[in-house]
């Protein structure tokens, strides 16, 4: 028998996932038995699924029910919230709700390129308020979350090689370890927000 050839069919995969009929289920766990390296290739695969399990946080019904719980929290603080509360942004928020409680921190006009404010800042999270006329050169977090939210204007964002033209209410999250940044296209008010990984 040609082992590395019966190896990488993909049949130890499929048997590990549980797709196999049980004739060929039984023939796996046979050769498991009598020869090493379908052991080994049977035990490596199914450790690489825990581990796979475990990095993708597949979540329990319980935990589920805390994320879902903890978002709508999240959206009601953001419903009344005011700049000694903020709420944590996400794809769910509400760009009229944060222009709510922004605007009466701003000026009438933009006198300069490029205003920032600082809303919050402590060990996790930092949220800027930033309202500029000024494109953001390219950029990458290493070891933040980065989202934001356009309340008012246009821009394009590229991510790498994708390019992705927002407007009032777009949200955006930027994955970590990627070349990102923002090309201005009309005047520009937008919450940001980081958080610091683990």
């Amino acid at each position: 028998m040609d082992l590395q050839a019966y190896i990488k069919s993909g049949i130890i995969e499929d048997y590990c996932l549980g797709v196999l009929g049980a004739e060929d289920s039984k023939k796996v766990a046979q050769l498991a038995l009598d020869f090493p390296e379908i052991k080994q290739e049977v035990d490596s695969f199914t450790e690489a699924l825990g581990q796979y399990a475990a990095d993708t946080a597949l979540f329990s019904a319980s935990n589920a029910k805390h994320k879902i719980f903890s978002t709508i929290t999240n959206l009601r603080t953001e419903e009344t919230a005011n700049a000694q509360q903020l709420p944590l942004l996400n794809k769910y928020s509400e760009h009229i709700n944060w222009l709510k409680i922004v605007k009466p921190m701003l000026p009438e006009k933009l006198h300069k390129p490029t205003l920032v404010r600082s809303l919050r800042n402590d060990d996790s999270v930092s949220q800027l308020l930033i309202w500029t006329t000024v494109d953001f050169p390219e950029e990458i977090h290493n070891n933040e979350q980065e989202c934001f939210i356009i309340l008012e204007g246009r821009c394009r964002c590229q991510i790498g090689d994708q390019i992705i033209e927002m407007g009032p209410g777009d949200f955006l999250e930027v994955p970590m370890h990627k070349h990102h940044d923002v090309q201005i296209l009309e005047p520009v008010l937008a919450l940001v927000q980081r958080i610091k990984a683990a």
